[in-house]
């Protein structure tokens, strides 16, 4: 767990290679996480392109700085992913205090200024972030994290009320479908499913716990309009066994 928080560019930042190794996440899926959120003006500025060597060839990976990887991090969830936010929160604040301690001629006393604000915001959206994870009430957690989020990026964001959702087993069995795999072979042939890690209208994709190791891994959910569109595409091939009402 060392190194999480390099200094690059006189900030304190980490790396999508890092994140990627420290959360046991593909590093092509933290890539697509960080350029859905690059794609949105406000949350740009946190977040740098680079690159990095891997047997003599160059791959993309980003820079964040404090306040991008609390964006990113954000959708991390479990106790173990907690506990890794918690240490990257200390080695950015490591990191910063040395920062602190170079001396001013050295340091753009604007850089100074900005890290101060960093600190005090990231700080302030953290608080809001445990208390959501905490909270029973679905409707409160968005709105804190919304709120959180708003903190980091300066701009409002409509939080997302979660919809039913549904694994492939559990489509199944509520449209009399012989298996999850052939709501899966269905989906497939309708072309369902989001780039991941997204989602769109029809579901979005969830990491679970691999039976078989600590990693996670990719699991398709399905939303009501999924459901629906699954239901019609099994009726007209005939794989029903029983029309659900």
């Amino acid at each position: 767990m060392n190194n999480l928080v390099i200094m690059h560019d006189k900030q304190a930042v980490t790396s999508s290679l890092q994140v990627a190794e420290t959360f046991g996440k593909e590093h092509k899926n933290v890539i697509q996480s960080i350029e859905n959120l690059v794609a949105e003006k406000s949350a740009a500025k946190f977040f740098a392109a680079g690159t990095y060597e891997n047997r003599g060839k160059q791959y993309p990976m980003y820079y964040m700085n404090r306040d991008g990887f609390s964006l990113l991090a954000m959708g991390f969830t479990g106790k173990k992913a907690m506990s890794f936010k918690l240490q990257y929160i200390d080695a950015f604040n490591a990191m910063e205090t040395t920062l602190k301690k170079v001396p001013a001629k050295k340091l753009d006393p604007v850089l100074q200024a900005e890290l101060a604000i960093s600190r005090a915001k990231t700080a302030q959206a953290n608080a809001l972030y445990r208390i959501a994870n905490k909270t029973t009430s679905e409707s409160a957690r968005e709105q804190m994290l919304s709120r959180a989020a708003e903190i980091i990026t300066g701009e409002r964001l409509i939080p997302v009320m979660k919809q039913d959702e549904y694994t492939a087993g559990e489509v199944a069995k509520k449209l009399g479908i012989s298996s999850g795999a052939m709501v899966g072979r269905i989906c497939n042939t309708l072309g369902l499913k989001a780039e991941q890690p997204g989602q769109n209208e029809y579901g979005r994709w969830a990491a679970d716990k691999s039976q078989h190791g600590p990693k996670e891994t990719p699991n398709w959910l399905y939303f009501d309009k999924g459901v629906a569109a699954i239901k019609e595409e099994a009726i007209r091939i005939g794989k029903l066994q029983e029309v659900a009402e």
